[in-house]
């Protein structure tokens, strides 16, 4: 999915409908892949926040 973001710069360099059409062209499966991602990442970030809290 990241490899497929980053080649899809090459082409398009904004976040617009034309890159994530791009993007899906590449890998058909991309925005589930991206989704899956953006949840893992706040997953380990809520893991994170909960063994080291700011306030303590």
């Amino acid at each position: 999915m990241i490899t497929t973001h980053e080649l899809a710069h090459l082409k398009i360099k904004e976040h617009n409908k034309a890159f994530y059409q791009l993007c899906q062209h590449i890998e058909p499966q991309y925005m589930q892949l991206e989704f899956d991602l953006r949840l893992y990442l706040t997953h380990l970030e809520h893991q994170a926040s909960l063994a080291c809290p700011i306030d303590a």
